[in-house]
């Protein structure tokens, strides 16, 4: 029986190491006598899925003027795992792209917690240096050169705070908005409308599938799903009105805003000093990032909404409105201005040292007289003042689209005592009276104010965007106008505050007439406001108008940094806007 099963044993073992030796002898077969054949025909089967950027939707004025475009780059990407020679790439890459070896080494590291995922090594870099780089490719596994959309702007500096820009996707916002369709090098909105209608203008990325050999090489392509470009933003802004104003303001530091009081409009707005967002399109080099963010003038700053200053005498205006509503004066009520005026031991005093004499309250804005709204002010009282400003607009944010704006300042006495521990004095009623003191206000929301007088105390909420549209032009979202603050402002008294504004630009001795032009009526209000304290103050000059005067179209506010006169500065920019914008 023992020797019965011994045999059976015996037998076994010689079957199990006969298969074991055909196993190892296929083995060999297989990767030593057929290994390079079965490995060519792996690599030809090997599979990549490609990426394909969807073109950015593009932005047009309310005419259809191209606004922001897009063109072709060359983009150089590698495929981490597929690299053989990282050194022998990396210095390849580095003589015919003029990149040093350093750059590209740390570009290829950036993302090394998702090997599978392609790197950008360079950007833009041109047809001649593609097709070099297409001709080495089969010496160079893991590097492929893609065609993909880069965004353009035509009017380059000249728009760039309102159409904003685009860079790379950055690790806060990619955590921020994870789940939501992006992936680490995708471009994404950095300011303006491209950032707060990124959502609708990025699209949606294709894929190509290709079959590749073991160096990369294409054979094939297997599959390919279209990438969806984005959806089109039409703004209402005027082109032709926001390059006048840009070519207006060169040289200047300041801004300026131009709004439809009928409907809000945003029809213009410059920022300056300002930069050319397409030098923000990768590749970026150092200098022009520094250019830009490490500027003292602070160019990516958008003075126009969120520059706080004190809003001077063009002030006087809310105080007027206020004085008449609340019947504190009346259109025939005068002050008479000496020159200065006495306020305990205190001497305040009128820009021109020998007075204005007896002036009602048209004759007062005519003259920007300050003895009449130092008076005036001090009738009212800072609540009732402080109240009025913030009822047309000031100290809040209107929530125009695109962010970025500021409150400004409305003060009183519950602020005061909170910030500086002290009472509400007269004096300091006197100094808001005419728009100095603590008051800041941004050039939207003095627009704002010009707005709320021409449409009779009715302020729309600015707005940007008309309509949106996808690429085949259906309308998938419209905007349209709000009323954002109502205040009572009866024909009587709009007909006092319009009428003074009319006079500083049209009657003799005004302080605007800088700004009249012969064809139609332009109303305004000039501001020189002192920054800083004496010797070493500075003056920046304001100019708010509304044309025409008798059925307004347009409303106007300009700040010009270190102006010497909001009169002989800034009124003269707002007459040049209105006679270009109307030849």
């Amino acid at each position: 029986m023992n020797k019965s099963i011994d045999s059976r044993l015996r037998i076994l073992a010689i079957i199990l190491i006969a298969w074991g030796g055909i196993i190892v002898v296929s083995l060999w077969y297989m990767q030593v006598v057929k290994g390079e054949g079965y490995s060519r025909k792996a690599a030809r089967n090997r599979i990549r899925l490609v990426r394909i950027s969807p073109p950015r939707g593009t932005i047009f004025d309310r005419n259809g003027v191209v606004l922001a475009d897009n063109r072709p780059s060359f983009d150089v990407m590698v495929n981490p795992t597929e690299v053989e020679d990282r050194e022998k790439l990396i210095r390849s890459l580095g003589d015919i792209l003029d990149i040093s070896p350093e750059i590209l080494s740390r570009r290829m590291d950036t993302f090394r917690e998702r090997p599978f995922e392609p790197v950008r090594l360079a950007a833009d870099i041109g047809m001649e240096s593609a097709t070099i780089l297409e001709e080495m490719s089969p010496a160079l596994p893991g590097i492929d050169v893609q065609v993909n959309p880069i965004r353009h702007y035509p009017y380059g500096s000249a728009l760039v705070h309102v159409v904003g820009y685009v860079g790379q996707i950055n690790p806060r916002e990619l955590k921020r908005l994870s789940g939501t369709g992006y992936r680490a090098q995708d471009d994404i909105g950095k300011m303006g409308v491209e950032k707060a209608y990124d959502h609708y203008l990025k699209g949606v990325a294709g894929v190509e599938q290709l079959q590749v050999n073991a160096r990369g090489y294409r054979d094939k392509v297997l599959g390919r799903k279209e990438p969806q470009p984005g959806d089109d933003i039409h703004l209402v802004l005027d082109i032709r009105a926001q390059l006048i104003l840009d070519e207006l303001m060169e040289g200047w530091t300041g801004a300026a805003v131009a709004l439809d009081p009928r409907n809000g409009d945003l029809l213009a707005m410059v920022s300056h000093p300002s930069f050319d967002p397409n030098r923000l399109i990768r590749p970026v080099m150092k200098e022009d990032a520094d250019i830009v963010f490490s500027n003292p003038d602070a160019p990516i700053l958008n003075r126009a909404m969120a520059g706080e200053y004190p809003p001077g005498s063009p002030f006087k205006l809310v105080v007027g409105m206020a004085g008449l509503s609340s019947r504190v004066v009346t259109p025939q009520t005068t002050y008479d201005c000496s020159g200065f005026f006495n306020l305990g031991q205190s001497t305040f005093r009128c820009w021109r040292p020998s007075g204005h004499g007896s002036v009602n309250i048209q004759q007062a804005i005519q003259h920007s007289c300050n003895i009449y709204f130092y008076n005036l002010g001090l009738e009212l009282g800072v609540d009732r003042i402080s109240k009025f400003a913030r009822a047309i607009g000031f100290g809040s944010i209107s929530g125009l689209e695109i962010g970025g704006e500021r409150a400004g300042l409305v003060p009183d006495r519950v602020w005061k005592k909170k910030v500086f521990k002290e009472s509400w004095y007269p004096g300091d009623t006197v100094n808001m009276s005419i728009g100095q003191g603590y008051l800041l206000v941004t050039p939207l929301q003095m627009a704002g104010l010009g707005a709320i007088i021409a449409n009779k105390g009715t302020l729309y909420r600015p707005r940007i965007v008309d309509r949106i549209t996808s690429p085949e032009g259906e309308v998938i979202k419209e905007s349209d106008s709000v009323v954002w603050k109502q205040i009572d402002l009866p024909e009587e008294i709009h007909r006092e505050i319009l009428g003074g504004m009319i006079r500083v630009v049209n009657a003799e001795h005004g302080t605007g007439t800088a700004a009249a032009n012969p064809e139609i009526t332009v109303a305004g209000k000039t501001g020189t406001i002192q920054v800083g304290r004496a010797p070493d103050y500075t003056t920046h000059a304001w100019f708010l108008a509304i044309a025409p005067a008798e059925n307004p179209e347009v409303v106007l506010a300009i700040i010009l940094e270190g102006g010497k006169s909001g009169g002989h500065v800034a009124a003269p920019l707002a007459g040049e806007f209105f006679r270009r914008y109307w030849e």
